[in-house]
């Protein structure tokens, strides 16, 4: 993980408009910076199942998903001509982040990933 960062939805902070918010935690696990933004390069898409079991049993949210992957900053990757799909977690109804349009269809990893107020944006997700 040196050099990589992981980025998770902060479940306590939004902003006023009502954007959701996501902490950036550094290599040596310290929360560096929160965010409305960001785009990562080869990311990896990890869910706790212990944390994913105890939001069930108990209904209540916790931080245990987030994903890892080097650090591009606010600046945006998407172009128009590419091809990205929109993913999403809900711990109440999956196991792992999947595809927006298809929620069978399991992401563990993409060559990129791009987090804006319109949503969380994989390019080819695997």
């Amino acid at each position: 993980m040196k050099g990589q960062v992981q980025v998770y939805r902060n479940l306590h902070k939004t902003l006023d408009d009502g954007t959701k918010v996501y902490s950036v935690r550094n290599d040596k696990g310290i929360v560096e910076d929160h965010v409305s933004k960001i785009s990562l390069l080869w990311p990896i898409f990890r869910v706790g199942p212990k944390g994913n079991q105890r939001v069930r049993e108990e209904k209540k949210k916790n931080v245990h998903a987030y994903m890892q992957g080097a650090n591009m900053g606010l600046d945006s990757l998407r172009s128009e001509g590419e091809r990205w799909q929109e993913i999403t977690y809900n711990p109440y109804k999956h196991d792992s982040f999947v595809l927006v349009r298809d929620e069978s269809i399991k992401v563990r990893e993409a060559k990129a990933v791009e987090i804006n107020e319109q949503g969380v944006w994989v390019f080819n997700p695997s």
